[in-house]
C-alpha cells in the first residue's frame, strides 16, 4: 500500500501528499480556531474561526510548497532531476535524482529555500498590516503565516543536516577545506547534537509546561536525529565510491536460471557449491529478473523446497542498468532513481554483473572509517 497519493504536477514535479500530512492538517487547523486566532483576535464567530484556521492551513502547507519548489528550481537550473515532492507530517521533501557535485551548487540548493520562506514572511507581513483596516479575519491569517514562514526560515537555517542550514555548513566546509567527507562528518554530528537536545528540551517542556508540546519538539528532534544519520549514510555511501567504477563494484560470473526453480535448488546447486552471487532468473520473453542471496535469506528455510525464484526475484522492471565504464557516483545515483537493491551491469546486450546496494554500503564504510 503506498504511503503517499500524488496531487498534481507543477514546473513538471509530481507533488504528493504523505498520508501523515492529515493528521498534522488537522491538529494545525483545531490549534488555529480554539487557541491561536481567539487569543489574538477574540470576538469572532465559531464559524469565522474555523473558516480561518482552514484556510491558514491550507497556506502554510502551499508554503512549504513553494519552499521545495525553491530547492528544486535550483537543482533543475543546476542538471539536477527532481523526481518529486512530498508533504509529510514534518513538513516537506524533495526528492532528486543525484546529490550536488560541488559545493557551490550544494549551497545555491541549500539557501534556495530559506530565502523563499523569508520572500513570503515579506508577502504574508503586508497583507497582515494591508488587512488591519480592512478585514481581520484576512490580516490575521497574514499574521500567522508571516510568523510561520519566518520560523520556518529560521528553523531550517540551523547548522545541522538534513537541515538547510546544515546543507550550508556542508558546503562551506567542503569549499575551504576540498574534503567532502569532513564536510559530511561535521554537519551530520551538529545535526544529530541538535536533534538531541530538540528531544531533551522536548521532555522538559512536557513536565514543566505543556505535555502536547513537548512531545511534538521530541517527535521533531527524533525525526532530525534519525534524518541526520542516513544524511551521514548518503555521504559514506558518495564517498566510497569515487574514484571507482561499476566494473569494479560489480559482481560477475552470472548464471541464468529457469524462474520455476525452487529456492533449495537454486542454494544447493549454485549458490553454496559455486559461490555465484549473480544469479540471473530467466522467463519465456528474456530476462525476467534477479535473485541474490540476501533476497533467499528473507524467505524461511522450510519454505526453501515449495517457493519458486520467481516468487521472490526483484523483476526486471525495477532494476536499473549501468555499463563497466560508468563511475560510481552514477551507479549510486541510477540505484536511487530505480529504489532497487540491486543493479545489472551490462556490455552491449550481455549482463556481465551485478552491483548490490549492501555490497556498497559494506565497502563504502570500511573507505569511510579509514579515510580513504
Amino acid at each position: 500500500m503506498k504511503s503517499s497519493f500524488q496531487l498534481g504536477k507543477i514546473m513538471g514535479i509530481p507533488i504528493g501528499i504523505n498520508y501523515s500530512w492529515f493528521a498534522i492538517f488537522l491538529l494545525i487547523t483545531v490549534a488555529l480556531a480554539q487557541y491561536f486566532f481567539p487569543e489574538f483576535y477574540p470576538g469572532w464567530s465559531t464559524p469565522a474561526y474555523w473558516i480561518a484556521g482552514l484556510f491558514s492551513s491550507l497556506l502554510f502547507f502551499a508554503s512549504l510548497i513553494v519552499h521545495e519548489l525553491a530547492h528544486s528550481f535550483v537543482a533543475v537550473r543546476r542538471g539536477i532531476e527532481v523526481k518529486s515532492i512530498t508533504l509529510f507530517i514534518f513538513g516537506g521533501a524533495a526528492r532528486i535524482s543525484r546529490e550536488a557535485a560541488s559545493p557551490g551548487t550544494e549551497l545555491f540548493m541549500a539557501l534556495a529555500g530559506p530565502l523563499s520562506s523569508v520572500a513570503l514572511a515579506g508577502l504574508f507581513a503586508l497583507i497582515w498590516l494591508l488587512g488591519e483596516n480592512t478585514s481581520e479575519p484576512v490580516a490575521a491569517t497574514g499574521f500567522y503565516l508571516f510568523l510561520t514562514n519566518l520560523a520556518l526560515a529560521v528553523f531550517n537555517m540551523l547548522p545541522g543536516l538534513p537541515l538547510d542550514g546544515g546543507r550550508v555548513l556542508r558546503s562551506i566546509i567542503w569549499w575551504r577545506g576540498g574534503n567532502y567527507r569532513r564536510a559530511t562528518r561535521v554537519a551530520t554530528f551538529t545535526g544529530q547534537a541538535l536533534g538531541g537536545l530538540l528531544v531533551m528540551g522536548g521532555v522538559v517542556v512536557a513536565i514543566l509546561v505543556y505535555w502536547f508540546n513537548g512531545l511534538w519538539l521530541a517527535f521533531l528532534g527524533g525525526f532530525i536525529y534519525l534524518a541526520a544519520w542516513a544524511s551521514q549514510r548518503q555521504g559514506m555511501l558518495r564517498n566510497g565510491v569515487q574514484g571507482l567504477t561499476a566494473r569494479d563494484l560489480m559482481k560477475g560470473d552470472c548464471q541464468e536460471v529457469p524462474a520455476k526453480m525452487s529456492l533449495e535448488t537454486l542454494d544447493n546447486e549454485y549458490l553454496l557449491p559455486g559461490g555465484h552471487h549473480c544469479v540471473l532468473v530467466g522467463g519465456k520473453d528474456g530476462l525476467a529478473g534477479v535473485i541474490t542471496p540476501r533476497d533467499l535469506k528473507l524467505v524461511p528455510k522450510r519454505r526453501w523446497s515449495t517457493t519458486p525464484v520467481a516468487e521472490i526475484m526483484v523483476p526486471v522492471e525495477r532494476i536499473g542498468v549501468v555499463y563497466p565504464d560508468d563511475d560510481g557516483l552514477t551507479v549510486v545515483e541510477r540505484m536511487g532513481e530505480k529504489g532497487a537493491d540491486v543493479l545489472l551491469v551490462m556490455s552491449a546486450d550481455t549482463v556481465v554483473g551485478v552491483i548490490e546496494r549492501d555490497h556498497l554500503q559494506v565497502m563504502s564504510r570500511a573507505r569511510w572509517e579509514s579515510g580513504a
